[in-house]
C-alpha cells in the first residue's frame, strides 16, 4: 500500500511531531524541540534526495554535503 517514499514522508512528519512533543517537557522550548526534530528529518531528506532518489542518479555528488551541512548549521544557530 505504502511505497518506499511515502513511508520516509511519514518518517519526516513523526520525527517533527516527536520534537514537538518532547518540548512538552519543561526544561525543553517549543523551538528547542522542532530544531530536534529538523535534524533527525535532515537524515531522512537526505536519504530520499541524494542517497536514494526517486529518478536516476547524477554523476555529480559535490552538491549534497555542502546542502546538508548548511542546513544543519542554520537549525543550530536557530535554535540558539
Amino acid at each position: 500500500m505504502f511505497d518506499y517514499y511515502d513511508r520516509m514522508l511519514i518518517a519526516i512528519a513523526a520525527v517533527m511531531l516527536a520534537g514537538v512533543a518532547a518540548s512538552v517537557h519543561p526544561l525543553i522550548e517549543i523551538h528547542q524541540g522542532l530544531a530536534g526534530g529538523s535534524l533527525v528529518a535532515t537524515l531522512f531528506l537526505y536519504e530520499i534526495l541524494f542517497r536514494n532518489p526517486p529518478t536516476e542518479p547524477t554523476t555529480s555528488t559535490t552538491a549534497a554535503p555542502p546542502l546538508v551541512g548548511s542546513s544543519w548549521l542554520l537549525t543550530l544557530i536557530l535554535s540558539l
